[in-house]
């Protein structure tokens, strides 16, 4: 089965709610251009974190390129026993939304409105796929709701992860960071540069 689609929207604004604060986000063209030209993200189901298929590739990506609408990507997926079941409920329609996890590399904050609004200038693409539930909500509610699906040593492998990541990014998020007064904010810019989940439901076609 071929699955094809977007797996980001450009210019499409989210609302983020969350206890780091609240605010707008928008991904912006040229965004992935960087990171696609030099490696192909990694295909997985559920950002890897399913238990059948764990971080092992659902498929391969036959195409991956920014468009006017946004990322997209045409994908092949694999034929074993392991992804039947996904390509299954892609086919039936109960997957319908691809997601994407990510670091910020750039981003510029306009706070001359009544809500402040992040715009996403180019990260660096880790993996991407088919998952139940398309996040919506913040990174931290994203990565809250998966915290809930997984057992203990699961879930200390991925909180470790975190971690790394937002150690590493941290210097950056210091020198990236557009000015912003208020330390809840300051703290969002900075933790979303760890591990972020994709902002939108994107609609899977099938092939």
């Amino acid at each position: 089965m071929t699955l094809e689609g977007y797996a980001a929207v450009f210019d499409d604004p989210t609302r983020i709610e969350s206890w780091e604060g609240t605010f707008n986000e928008i991904i912006a063209r040229g965004a992935f251009a960087k990171t696609i030209s030099e490696r192909t993200p990694v295909l997985q189901f559920d950002h890897g974190h399913d238990m059948a298929t764990g971080s092992v590739p659902i498929g391969a990506i036959d195409e991956l390129r920014e468009d006017e609408h946004g990322l997209f990507i045409r994908a092949r997926l694999h034929d074993n026993d392991r992804v039947k079941p996904i390509r299954q409920a892609i086919a039936s329609g109960a997957i319908d939304g691809m997601s994407f996890r990510f670091r910020v590399l750039r981003e510029e904050w306009d706070e001359t409105g009544d809500t402040p609004t992040r715009a996403i200038r180019e990260v660096e693409l880790f993996e991407l796929g088919p998952v139940v539930f398309p996040a919506y909500a913040s990174t931290t509610v994203g990565v809250r709701s998966l915290l809930a699906g997984l057992d203990g040593d699961e879930r200390s492998r991925l909180v470790s992860e975190l971690a790394r990541e937002l150690t590493i990014s941290s210097d950056a998020a210091r020198q990236g960071t557009s000015g912003i007064a208020d330390a809840a904010r300051q703290g969002t810019s900075e933790s979303c540069r760890g591990l972020t989940l994709a902002l939108a439901q994107i609609p899977i076609r099938k092939v």
